[in-house]
């Protein structure tokens, strides 16, 4: 599991965060009051995009490498899953909206 976390690069890190923050977003809209919709879209890919960085060195990697490109790893990993989020919710809001003029 740490070499497949350690072996994550910009793009595949930025791809897989698009995808399970779509999901994840999703399944909160889904799920719970479509209200908090807002705090998913930022708070979802900001705690995944800081935990899938920071996995490796919870599971043993040395720290040091880590924290020199933190900010722009988990930077560029949290815009990669806000925008395609942000999307999904206007696109399920502009569906609620419909449903509930009919």
């Amino acid at each position: 599991m740490k070499s497949v976390l350690e072996s994550l690069s910009l793009t595949s890190g930025a791809i897989l965060m698009a995808m399970i923050s779509l999901c994840v977003v999703w399944l909160l809209c889904s799920v719970l009051p479509f209200a908090l919709r807002a705090i998913w879209v930022v708070l979802v890919p900001l705690v995944f995009a800081y935990s899938l960085y920071w996995l490796p060195v919870w599971l043993g990697a040395e720290a040091s490498a880590y924290s020199v490109w933190a900010i722009g790893f988990v930077g560029i990993w949290f815009i990669a899953g806000f925008f395609p989020s942000a999307v999904m919710v206007l696109i399920l809001q502009k569906r609620r909206a419909k449903r509930q003029s009919v």
